[in-house]
């Protein structure tokens, strides 16, 4: 196959593969995304880096016919997870990008750790993102979700309303809903608190961009008729590095959302 094809596939390979590799060493975060990421450079790497030899093991491995059935089986399988790949990469980001805030909606930022120190470096983006929501709408309410886990000082929630109060916001703006533990509680204790006090029940939903698919599904299948907008948490430095280990992630936990 052609060298100018296959160099640039190796290098973006090798690129995305320490990309998928820094989450582990700087922060020691391994989950499916990073694994299943790691797997397909290294996959990609060696079909392009070491084409003829690829090819060679291929011929002989064909060879028998019971192998050259699996490997057709192979062939539609990972045809079939690319498409899906793609059209749920399309779709995420459709969802992340392409739905801006209804006025004066309610925002509900969902949770994520808080360290023994303060908010983890995903939870401080969705506190940053939602005090500049509740700033830009100054006649907005936010809920801000989230319970405690057995390593958590203290509930996502509260992390959140201290934090958010810190950065000059009204804390009588903001509900805080402590007993949620995944984003489907997040979102179903959030919208009992809107309607239990006359909220405008059109919600913007404050996460991370990879986040938002998930979290729009999760909302469709509790009936929640109102608008439903999104918007996302700048990625500093952890959500830049992490940000393909979370977004391959999301390939995975999509489906398993859709199939509960």
């Amino acid at each position: 196959m052609n060298k100018i094809f296959l160099i640039p596939i190796f290098i973006i390979s090798l690129g995305f593969l320490i990309w998928f590799i820094l989450p582990i060493i700087n922060y020691g975060i391994l989950n499916p995304g990073n694994i299943l990421g790691i797997v397909l450079c290294l996959y990609l790497m060696l079909w392009s880096g070491l084409n003829t030899k690829y090819v060679e093991i291929k011929h002989s491995l064909c060879s028998h016919q019971a192998v050259q059935i699996l490997w057709r089986i192979f062939n539609v399988c990972a045809g079939v997870f690319i498409a899906y790949a793609v059209i749920v990469s399309v779709l995420m980001v459709c969802t992340a990008f392409f739905s801006p805030p209804a006025g004066n909606s309610t925002a509900v930022v969902l949770g994520a750790q808080v360290k023994p120190w303060g908010p983890s470096a995903l939870l401080q983006q969705r506190i940053d993102a939602a005090a500049d929501f509740l700033k830009e709408n100054p006649e907005s309410a936010a809920v801000v979700s989230g319970g405690q886990g057995k390593d958590e000082p203290m509930s996502e929630a509260q992390s959140m309303y201290e934090n958010i109060v810190k950065q000059g916001v009204d804390g009588s703006r903001i509900y805080k809903e402590d007993k949620s533990v995944n984003t489907k509680q997040n979102i179903k204790f959030s919208y009992r608190i809107i309607k239990e006090n006359n909220l405008n029940e059109d919600i913007t939903i404050i996460t991370d961009s990879f986040h938002q698919l998930r979290a729009r599904i999760i909302a469709n299948k509790l009936k929640i008729k109102s608008k439903i907008s999104s918007v996302n948490s700048v990625n500093h430095k952890i959500g830049i590095i992490c940000y393909p280990t979370f977004f391959v992630r999301e390939w995975i936990a999509i489906p398993f959302e859709l199939l509960k």
